[in-house]
């Protein structure tokens, strides 16, 4: 047995047992001491429709028929009303037809069934001699609320109806064939033949699922791969659990209806629908995941950087959009409003966007991003201070792998704020360097170098031909100063770089040829006497008038 049916048994047995808990005496609480209830409620549940059906089918399902005659609008003795309260729960459970998911919860029951405000309507009750409607009537005792309880027009049918009714085979094989200690002894209010039929049911399932599930893979394998040829069996594996899940479910919600109890049909047809949605969720999540992952592939092979970051961003928010919905139809299946809950969103919504006012702010600022294709993923970047390649943009932040090989996490609301350098996007790189010449190189030497550089830069290919120039702009302080302005038409920064030293080595080749070396920075200092000359003309410097200090400091270019 594999892990996933593991959990889905584990998963089933856990529910069964919140169910069984619900139905023990003290999860209903009809024990309790009548001070622990205000003068407002019912010790028994009945102030709504759906408290007063399913309070009544817990006290059967426990065999507790005096509990449950405190459900019923009848006048006859105690032991009469037990009767009464047992053959009603045959015909309920044999003879049922309706939605009791759909009754009513709040004290008014409901308004739109065409029946007067003290009636309410269950479903139908499906006979030989005909069907008639299961009715609820609210009525007020002498001390206590108003409390819903099944209708006396509809309990004088009910011994017909019991004498109509078909025994279930499950009743009889249990009563005719099974031992006293199968039948009367209990585990969480269930005897021992339930627990029985429970376990076999889900094995019977879980192995069904697995059944067709391994039948199913191989059919689908050719549609799937006429989506994409690349959908191989790796990908149709990652669709099995989820497949399993789905058939587990449906399996389940057919073992459910042979139930013997409308109360145990209810509860699995429940846990059918969870295990269902929760299997279409994953389903979806996990198909999903494969369409991104041969997506991304393709364009990858096509260098679509940004079309990838897009792809990204849309499969996160489907994934969030599928467990949304997953969550408000598991909400609603529970009873909760979910129409409600949903308005009382929309009124904090303003309360919510202000505290999570920097959540949204990093979730617009990465749509942002992509949509300027500011940036992309595998781009060298500079964000502020940060140098790197950007590893993931996220729906909160982006992720950079810095030189120095640590990741560092931005929020993208500071990003989109922020001066962003995107050094992947240039299509070309600057070859800008400055040198210098002794003030002693003559016009002619300057003039030769100028277009033997020139010459230099326009005949190479890698060197954009259009952009290349070199000019003598400046007498600096201690050389005549030449730049260089040119492209190199590579937008790798590992080849600009070779080409670069290749090119700045034979710019010093020409300026070797013409038997000039490059000029250091240098800097010459004079101390003068502040005695007057006596002599005509310029005096000669001695050393008891004049001291001279020449100093020269030479830095890197």
């Amino acid at each position: 047995m594999s892990r996933v049916t593991r959990a889905c048994l584990l998963t089933a047995l856990a529910l069964l047992s919140g169910e069984i808990d619900a139905q023990s005496p003290a999860a209903t609480n009809v024990h309790q001491d009548d001070s622990a209830k205000t003068s407002s409620e019912d010790i028994y549940g009945r102030e709504t429709p759906y408290g007063c059906v399913f309070g009544y089918l817990k006290s059967v399902g426990r065999g507790d028929y005096a509990e449950a005659a405190q459900y019923l609008d009848t006048r006859r003795s105690p032991s009469q009303a037990q009767d009464l309260a047992r053959q009603l729960q045959v015909v309920i459970n044999s003879e049922f037809s309706g939605d009791l998911n759909e009754l009513s919860r709040v004290q008014a029951g409901t308004r739109r069934d065409g029946l007067p405000e003290n009636r309410e309507r269950v479903g139908t009750i499906q006979t030989a001699s005909g069907n008639f409607d299961l009715l609820l009537s609210r009525v007020q005792k002498q001390s206590g609320p108003p409390v819903w309880l099944f209708s006396a027009e509809t309990l004088e049918k009910i011994p017909a109806a019991f004498e109509d009714a078909h025994t279930n085979l499950a009743e009889r094989f249990v009563a005719r064939s099974l031992p006293p200690a199968f039948r009367e002894r209990r585990i969480l209010s269930l005897p021992l033949w339930r627990w029985a039929v429970i376990i076999l049911g889900l094995i019977v399932a879980i192995a069904l699922a697995s059944l067709v599930t391994r039948a199913l893979i191989p059919l689908l394998r050719a549609p799937l791969r006429r989506l994409s040829a690349e959908m191989g069996d790796h990908y149709l594996v990652k669709l099995r659990p989820p497949l399993r899940l789905l058939f587990l479910a449906i399996a389940i919600w057919f073992l459910g209806k042979m139930a013997v109890s409308v109360l145990a049909r209810i509860f699995w047809a429940r846990v059918a629908w969870v295990v269902a949605i929760v299997s279409l969720a994953w389903l979806l999540i996990q198909f999903s995941n494969i369409v991104n992952d041969l997506r991304s592939s393709h364009l990858q092979r096509r260098n679509a950087s940004i079309q990838i970051a897009i792809l990204g961003l849309a499969h996160r928010v489907f994934k969030l959009l599928v467990v949304f919905f997953a969550a408000v139809m598991l909400l609603n299946g529970a009873g909760v409003n979910v129409s409600a809950m949903l308005a009382g969103l929309g009124i904090g919504g303003i309360a919510l966007a202000l505290a999570a006012q920097k959540t949204i702010e990093d979730l617009f600022g990465g749509f942002a991003l992509v949509t300027r294709k500011a940036v992309r993923v595998g781009d060298f970047c500079k964000v502020a201070d940060k140098i790197g390649i950007v590893e993931d943009i996220g729906l909160g932040a982006i992720r950079v792998r810095t030189l120095n090989r640590t990741v560092v996490t931005i929020p993208n609301g500071k990003v989109s704020q922020m001066e962003l350098e995107n050094f992947s996007m240039r299509e070309k790189m600057w070859f800008h360097p400055r040198f210098g010449l002794p003030f002693s190189t003559s016009p002619e030497q300057v003039r030769s170098v100028l277009v033997q550089v020139a010459h230099l830069l326009k005949s190479d290919p890698r060197v954009e031909n259009e952009s290349a120039r070199i000019r003598l702009v400046d007498f600096g302080p201690s050389s005549l100063t030449f730049e260089v302005f040119s492209y190199v038409t590579t937008p790798d920064y590992v080849a600009f770089l070779e080409i670069q030293e290749d090119l700045l080595l034979r710019i010093m080749d020409i300026i070797a040829a013409h038997g000039i070396t490059i000029a250091m920075p240098s800097q010459a200092a004079y101390l003068i006497s502040d005695k007057p000359s006596t002599a005509s003309g310029p005096r000669p410097i001695h050393d008891e008038y004049s001291r001279a200090t020449i100093s020269a400091a030479t830095k890197a270019t």
